[in-house]
């Protein structure tokens, strides 16, 4: 399926798979409209979510939070899924992103993600993505090329990094790490998700494995280079962060969150904080 759509983006024309997709996405949120759950992005209601994911049996077996086939994941009208609702959440609750200047570098950015940053008109707002060229229309031309392991940014450069789900699909993640770390301002944050396994204490990775069916078979998805283990935080730390793992379960306010947003309970958001 995953293959299916990346052939269909790079068939259709940008402007018209745009125009099918947005007007989808408008049919199913009349579809699903309701009550029960809220999307912070397009700010609607509905009442229902849509679910998302696939089904691997690696996926099950190593317990890998934040994939897999989740009920009530994918907003129905822009597409926002669990992580990127705690995402929201945190920004919203936990910092002061919503009111003071930040400058943010948003890698691999989300649809519903880079229309939030940029309808803050105080945030100094970069984004970009390595292969944007390859990505049909689910980036813009105005979309920057970016290599996470090399950075073009000075250092020191920003308040806020938001690099979601991206560092399972790099070969060197800890060069993607230094460079996150590096261009970060001191006293700086960045939200670092991945999909991992509650059951692995070290990561799990073949550096010999290179077709697309070895990948979905080891690690639940044909573009993975691994499974990380719960040694991710580690990994972070060894390259100089401190970490920070959030769950709403944990506050006060907390459970009444995860049933409005349609929240993965399990699934902590990893914060990476740049000491001063």
């Amino acid at each position: 399926m995953n293959r299916l759509k990346e052939n269909l983006k790079r068939l259709i024309p940008i402007w018209l798979g745009k125009k099918i997709r947005g007007t989808f996405q408008k049919f199913l949120g009349l579809i699903y409209i309701g009550k029960k759950y809220h999307c912070p992005y397009c700010k609607f209601n509905f009442r229902k979510m849509l679910s998302d994911g696939e089904t691997h049996a690696v996926i099950a077996e190593y317990q890998i939070i934040g994939s897999g086939y989740r009920e009530n994941c994918k907003c129905p009208r822009c597409y926002a899924k669990d992580r990127d609702r705690l995402i929201h959440l945190y920004l919203e609750k936990n910092t002061s992103i919503f009111t003071k200047n930040h400058r943010v570098l948003n890698i691999a950015p989300e649809a519903w993600l880079k229309e939030f940053f940029q309808s803050l008109s105080h945030i100094h707002y970069t984004y970009g993505v390595k292969g944007v060229e390859n990505m049909g229309y689910y980036y813009d031309r105005t979309t920057r090329e970016l290599d996470i392991t090399n950075l073009e940014m000075k250092d020191n450069l920003y308040d806020t990094i938001v690099c979601n789900h991206v560092l399972e699909h790099i070969h060197d993640d800890v060069a993607a790490m230094k460079e996150i770390y590096r261009v970060l301002k001191p006293g700086g944050w960045a939200i670092l998700q991945v999909p991992y396994s509650a059951s692995l204490e070290e990561t799990f990775e073949e550096r010999n494995i290179n077709t697309s069916a070895e990948r979905e078979k080891l690690y639940g998805q044909f573009d993975h280079v691994r499974i990380y283990g719960l040694d991710y935080f580690k990994r972070l730390e060894f390259v100089g962060f401190n970490v920070e793992r959030f769950n709403p379960i944990n506050e006060d306010w907390g459970k009444e969150y995860i049933e409005k947003y349609a929240l993965n309970p399990r699934e902590d958001l990893c914060i990476a904080h740049k000491p001063l």
